[in-house]
């Protein structure tokens, strides 16, 4: 996805308003306008590519996938390489599931197995849960112990804004993967239903919004771009009491982000995004 510069966001709106730059105060006012007009078209639909995770694997706690997730580096005990597999027994249980993608670093062996890789599968055959697998990539079928004082730790994921949609495996590698009823609160998302006892699930969800920009940022969203600038130039004009050169802008505005939401919502990620509607006979998209 492309991003744009704030330094080119303000440039725009002092061409808009046809100024080289603005006063200390007004350029504070400008960057709250710029943020409040951010916010807004991240609200405006659920379906901006930028921000839907199709599906990812994640922990769950008593049935709870929890909004944010964080790692916490574990030591290695032991890693032994058969062919392509890499079993790992860590010193405690490990805080993620299969699915995720974790990194193991300051192993040592013929092939080497430090990186961030998917892990295969998880042993929970013993209370301990301090055993999993990762593939590697190599055509080395032999056997071999690894040394060094190993790490693994999860690789960061993100926090959460709205749950989507929650299966019991990958459901783009079945057809038929099991989907979860759920509720959510402000514990995360409580997964009804799950007599197997599954501790993790694979989330469709949206990503949360990530926070107030600076003058300094970097990353402003480029379908956003155009939208906040007259938006934001917008708010300025109603400050300064030009009410009807505000409403113009503002329907420019409009118009730019209405072009934005027409391609978001021509990707196909509507069904991702769609609740699902159960009753005892059937269960239909809304």
């Amino acid at each position: 996805m492309a991003n744009k510069t704030y330094t080119e966001l303000y440039g725009l709106i002092t061409a808009l308003a046809g100024v080289s730059d603005f006063t200390a105060s007004e350029q504070t006012n400008i960057l709250a306008f710029v943020n409040r007009r951010l916010y807004q078209a991240y609200r405006t639909s659920p379906m901006w590519p930028r921000y839907v995770v199709s599906a990812q694997a994640r922990p769950a706690i008593s049935n709870v996938i929890a909004d944010s997730y964080t790692g916490s580096s574990i030591n290695i005990t032991s890693a032994i390489r058969s062919g392509t597999t890499v079993t790992v027994v860590c010193a405690t249980a490990v805080d993620f599931v299969a699915g995720m993608f974790v990194t193991t670093a300051s192993l040592s062996g013929t092939v080497d197995p430090n990186g961030s890789y998917q892990v295969v599968g998880i042993d929970t055959t013993t209370v301990k849960n301090d055993t999993f697998t990762y593939t590697l990539d190599t055509t080395n079928t032999a056997t071999e112990t690894y040394t060094g004082s190993g790490t693994v730790i999860a690789d960061t994921i993100p926090d959460i804004d709205s749950y989507n949609r929650i299966w019991g495996e990958n459901p783009f590698n079945l057809y038929s993967a099991n989907e979860y009823e759920f509720y959510v609160d402000s514990s995360g998302a409580h997964v009804v239903g799950n007599t197997t006892g599954l501790t993790g699930f694979w989330v469709a969800f949206t990503k949360q919004w990530g926070g107030d920009y600076t003058t300094s940022s970097t990353d402003i969203p480029l379908e956003f771009f155009h939208y906040a600038a007259h938006a934001s130039y917008a708010d300025f004009l109603r400050m300064d009491g030009q009410t009807d050169k505000a409403a113009m802008e503002e329907q420019v505005a409009q118009q730019y982000l209405m072009l934005e939401l027409e391609k978001a919502e021509h990707q196909r990620n509507s069904n991702l995004v769609a609740r699902r509607i159960s009753t005892y006979v059937s269960r239909s998209t809304r």
